[in-house]
């Protein structure tokens, strides 16, 4: 987990290590597996003193998941969260459903605080500069297939703001 790092930590990197150590406590049992997992992130990450001071404290002082996460407020961040937490969860061999239930939650959260329409402007820019049209196709063409083409990404768009508003 090579995570060592030169830069400065946003406070949203540092709120996304904060709920990770909280969700540790979702199930009120602290497991020697996600102890080890905790304990090595204080080693390989590159935290102030004071930071792993405050992340000590989370380790042997259960905080709130919600207040944690929602200072979590780059999408990258809560992204890096997801992805840190399966491997927490996992580190004591068992998620549990108080575990599954916190996540399923900050999961809920992470969607309703993702500005998707932000996120379909950047799939679209990254889709546009791969995409070279070939000389002979007429102009017309090309509009057509974008347009279906957001036409069909609008209504995932769609589709996934209405799921997850339920």
């Amino acid at each position: 987990m090579n995570i060592k790092n030169p830069i400065i930590m946003t406070e949203s990197q540092f709120c996304m290590w904060r709920t990770l150590f909280a969700i540790a406590h979702a199930d009120n049992v602290l497991a020697s597996g996600e102890i080890e997992y905790m304990a090595k992130i204080l080693e390989e990450v590159n935290f102030t003193p004071e930071q792993t001071g405050i992340l000590k404290d989370d380790i042997t002082n259960p905080k709130d998941i919600d207040q944690m996460f929602a200072g979590v407020s780059d999408v990258q961040d809560r992204i890096q969260f997801f992805d840190l937490a399966r491997s927490l969860v996992w580190a004591d061999g068992d998620f549990g459903a108080e575990e599954q239930g916190a996540i399923i939650k900050l999961a809920r959260a992470h969607f309703l605080k993702t500005d998707v329409d932000d996120l379909v402007g950047k799939i679209n820019l990254e889709l546009e500069d791969d995409y070279v049209p070939a000389r002979r196709q007429k102009k017309s063409d090309n509009q057509s297939k974008e347009q279906r083409f957001r036409k069909t990404l609008f209504s995932f768009r769609n589709r996934f703001l209405e799921n997850i508003s339920r």
